[in-house]
């Protein structure tokens, strides 16, 4: 995650008050800790970040990026969020640092805006609000629309991206390819450095799947592209490395797998004795995911 562009372009009034003078950090193994179930997959992405601020406080920032809803309302959401909150909460709080949780939908529905949870029973009052991002009102929004169009902020080409992802789903193949082509163009465009131009084409490689002599004829147009901006290969070279590769990374999905469902039975307070027995990793491997 490219952090700070992140916070620049969705959370403003956030960014002017951190001082990135001094990197933030990612915790993802204390994330994955907490919150075992922690991924980037078909439904959601996590983050857990220690930010200092320029005030020389320090504060923790969990985002939460919930995608592809696919028009179906999760109504246990901001639930699960306060769950994950005080999870977080109870996990540093001797620390004395502020925590904060973060939000962006990816779902097509302008009136989902799951924001807010909210208990009251005999007195007892509790409520906690969630700065909440919908990237479709980068569509629906003028004012947002016009700082997608005029931001280069990386950030923006994510949104254009995700935007253009619900029009594709309407269309066949080809319109997939030209979507997905324009896309590209438009990030060799932008100036960014190859660190930002290899992560937003990954992202873009994410949503928008085509078939094999599609994908060829993509690579080709970039291999051109490079070579017409007088560019290093940034990604043809790349991409035939990923398709050569395509046996080793089944393998290596094969064992992400029994990670994931390992850490699903530690969740639930199984034994290490039972989790190996049942998903094939050795005894050490079970205890090295919750080190």
């Amino acid at each position: 995650m490219h952090f700070e562009a992140f916070v620049e372009f969705f959370y403003p009034d956030i960014h002017k008050d951190i001082n990135f003078s001094r990197p933030p950090e990612i915790l993802s193994n204390e994330l994955r800790k907490i919150l075992p179930h922690s991924k980037l997959g078909n439904r959601r992405a996590d983050a857990l970040i220690k930010v200092y601020l320029k005030n020389g406080l320090e504060r923790y920032i969990w985002v939460y990026i919930h995608i592809e809803v696919q028009g179906k309302k999760d109504t246990d959401f901001p639930e699960r969020l306060f769950v994950y909150y005080y999870r977080i909460f109870e996990k540093f709080r001797e620390s004395g640092t502020g925590i904060i949780s973060l939000a962006v939908l990816t779902d097509e529905d302008e009136n989902y805006r799951p924001d807010e949870y909210y208990s009251k029973l005999w007195g007892f009052e509790l409520r906690m609000h969630i700065p909440l991002i919908k990237i479709i009102d980068y569509k629906n929004k003028k004012e947002l629309q016009e700082k997608v169009d005029r931001s280069a902020n990386p950030m923006a080409m994510v949104v254009k991206a995700q935007l253009k992802s619900f029009e594709a789903k309407k269309g066949d193949n080809d319109k997939k390819y030209t979507i997905k082509w324009e896309l590209i163009r438009q990030l060799y465009s932008q100036g960014y450095d190859s660190k930002y131009i290899r992560s937003l084409f990954d992202f873009i490689d994410l949503i928008f799947h085509l078939p094999e002599y599609l994908e060829k004829k993509l690579s080709e147009k970039i291999n051109n592209l490079e070579e017409e901006k007088k560019m290093p290969h940034i990604l043809s070279w790349e991409r035939i490395a990923k398709k050569e590769g395509k046996m080793v990374g089944k393998k290596e999905g094969k064992q992400k797998e029994k990670r994931d469902t390992a850490l699903r039975m530690l969740s639930d307070g199984l034994p290490v004795e039972a989790v190996s027995k049942y998903t094939g990793l050795s005894g050490q491997q079970v205890k090295a995911l919750v080190q």
